[in-house]
């Protein structure tokens, strides 16, 4: 099995990271956290809306009067500044694309300038490599930031694998550091006191497999 980390600038802006547009650039971060096609263009997933209470409140109030006629989605409020939001979209030209190739949505993420990064698992190289060229011969201009065989992490959880790569990708271990704990936390989906665990305990067993001990 391999995951991969693709993205691009998003060329059918109606997908389920825009219901609403430019939350990202004001600050609120945006995921898919489940999706599931339902036709050849469209489908359901699960959103996942954060960020400072007050900021949330303003740029998600009134929200199905903003809506566009793709989609129609339920909101509920998850704790202060963190909301999750089932979203029914019925213009989405990926929904079958991805599913199609033999691959799996793991995440989506929304970020700054339209730019969508998609987090995919596929059972091989051959699945993720014919995914990457459908959605190339769409127009978009895909790019492969991390592609790993997954075959190999024995002794890591999913959750451990997922904040590694993330953090690594990032640049958390990158010399100087190119950003912290706190600015991976809503990345990986849990607080940075949390993160700090799973990355501690991620490295001691990556590292008393390379020790033997």
């Amino acid at each position: 099995m391999r995951r991969v980390i693709l993205s691009y600038k998003m060329v059918n802006r109606n997908i389920c990271t825009n219901i609403l547009p430019g939350l990202v650039d004001k600050g609120l971060s945006v995921e898919v956290m489940r999706c599931a096609p339902t036709g050849p263009r469209s489908g359901h997933s699960l959103v996942r809306i954060r960020g400072p209470q007050e900021q949330c409140e303003k740029e998600i109030s009134d929200l199905d009067s903003r809506l566009g006629e793709w989609c129609t989605v339920h909101l509920t409020k998850h704790a202060p500044g963190d909301y999750l939001a089932m979203v029914s979209n019925n213009d989405c030209d990926i929904c079958r694309m991805i599913p199609s190739t033999g691959c799996f949505v793991e995440s989506a993420r929304a970020e700054p300038n339209g730019v969508v990064s998609w987090t995919i698992l596929g059972p091989d190289i051959d699945s993720i490599g014919k995914l990457i060229t459908d959605l190339r011969a769409t127009g978009r201009k895909v790019v492969v930031r991390s592609s790993r065989d997954l075959s190999s992490r024995t002794g890591l959880t999913a959750h451990q694998v997922k904040a590694l790569e993330i953090a690594f990708d990032q640049g958390y271990y990158d010399i100087p550091q190119r950003t912290t704990l706190e600015q991976l936390a809503p990345l990986v989906g849990c607080s940075k006191s949390s993160l700090n665990i799973v990355l501690r305990r991620a490295e001691r067993k990556l590292l008393a497999e390379f020790l033997g001990r």
